[in-house]
């Protein structure tokens, strides 16, 4: 074989050999990039396996609303009239009539606290404000106030107090602007207190009043469109206060709903409800809905049915009414999520002091 030949083959030897050696780079590689790929999968499979599942929040639906007894007896004693707020993570209650109608000279002057609506320890039997019912509470720049209601005698007041711990009160005003009265409602609305309608010595009156600080009071209408009315209910819900019901003395109750968006200008929802008419119930907003709870019908009967609505016009009712005796002058609150609902009177004229919570 000549040297040229022998350089022939040995090039072709040597390009063989790069080849294959380049084949066999490109195989070494695939395979070390295959297993890779199959380590992620496993990695991501194994550690999802590990990993603890997001629990999917459950879609509230209004019409499922359920409810459950947090206690049967609680150690205040049996009552309407009475109210309720939250304040400083507690729920409160103040005041209130204790007996059996028609007798309606055991007034409260009692505050209790609870943390879990269960639990409730007494602050005060005796606060300064002194024995009433049919008074307002409401939660207002850092504190609790109390507002009117009816004192032994069947004296009706007028007076203002607040306190930041439920224990010391301090007196806004003896003798508010508006007149003494009772069954009227309060709410808190564009950084203000404002007491709307009731009934005073003369009788059943329209008024709605507002004030910035509890003891200087302005009229914002001293006849709004809505009739004269006592034991009607208010909420503030959708930038409005929201109003429903009310009574006549010896009537039954009202089957209507206004708002207004200033306190002064009132519109009423013109059309029938489904709910029959009633005073002395529950009108509070949750999870972005209007709902509307137990009540009076006028003549001697209590409801337990629970309706809602979304826009204040259209209203469904639950499912299911609720599991306790139908009742006037219970009282309501939201905490930890959950509506409240806290004593009243029942058809049969006997006051509770049981406490439910929506679920």
């Amino acid at each position: 074989m000549t040297n040229r030949a022998k350089r022939f083959f040995s090039i072709l030897l040597f390009e063989i050999l790069v080849i294959e050696v380049e084949i066999f780079i490109f195989l070494f590689i695939y395979e070390i990039g295959q297993i890779n790929e199959l380590y992620k999968i496993n990695y991501k499979t194994d550690f999802k396996k590990d990993e603890p599942k997001e629990k999917e929040t459950p879609i509230f639906k209004p019409e499922n609303l359920g409810w459950e007894i947090a206690i049967a007896n609680a150690p205040w004693s049996k009552r309407d009239a009475h109210t309720a707020l939250v304040f400083n993570d507690k729920i409160w209650l103040l005041g209130g009539v204790g007996g059996k109608a028609p007798d309606y000279t055991q007034n409260k002057s009692d505050i209790w606290f609870s943390d879990d609506g269960e639990s409730w320890t007494l602050i005060t039997e005796n606060a300064s404000w002194g024995p009433k019912r049919a008074h307002t509470s409401v939660v207002f720049q850092g504190k609790m106030w109390i507002l009117g209601g009816v004192g032994n005698g069947e004296r009706y007041k007028n007076d203002v107090w607040h306190s930041n711990n439920g224990i010391d009160w301090i007196e806004a005003t003896s003798s508010a602007a508006w007149t003494p009265r009772k069954g009227h409602a309060s709410v808190v609305f564009k950084d203000k207190i404002w007491v709307i309608g009731g009934v005073d010595a003369k009788g059943v009156v329209n008024d709605v009043w507002s004030s910035e600080n509890g003891k200087d009071w302005i009229l914002a209408t001293s006849d709004a469109a809505f009739s004269p009315r006592y034991d009607l209910a208010a909420e503030v819900f959708d930038n409005k206060i929201w109003l429903s019901g009310g009574v006549l003395p010896g009537e039954m109750g009202m089957r209507e709903v206004w708002f207004s968006e200033d306190g002064i200008n009132w519109e009423k929802i013109d059309q029938e409800f489904p709910w029959p008419g009633r005073h002395g119930h529950c009108f509070i907003s949750f999870k972005n809905y209007l709902w509307l709870i137990g009540g009076w019908s006028g003549y001697g009967k209590g409801f337990n049915d629970v309706w809602f609505s979304k826009d204040g016009t259209s209203w469904q009712k639950t499912v299911n009414n609720g599991p306790w005796l139908g009742r006037e002058d219970l009282t309501c609150v939201l905490f930890e999520n959950k509506i409240w609902i806290l004593g009243g009177m029942i058809t049969s004229g006997d006051r509770t002091n049981d406490v439910w919570y929506s679920r």
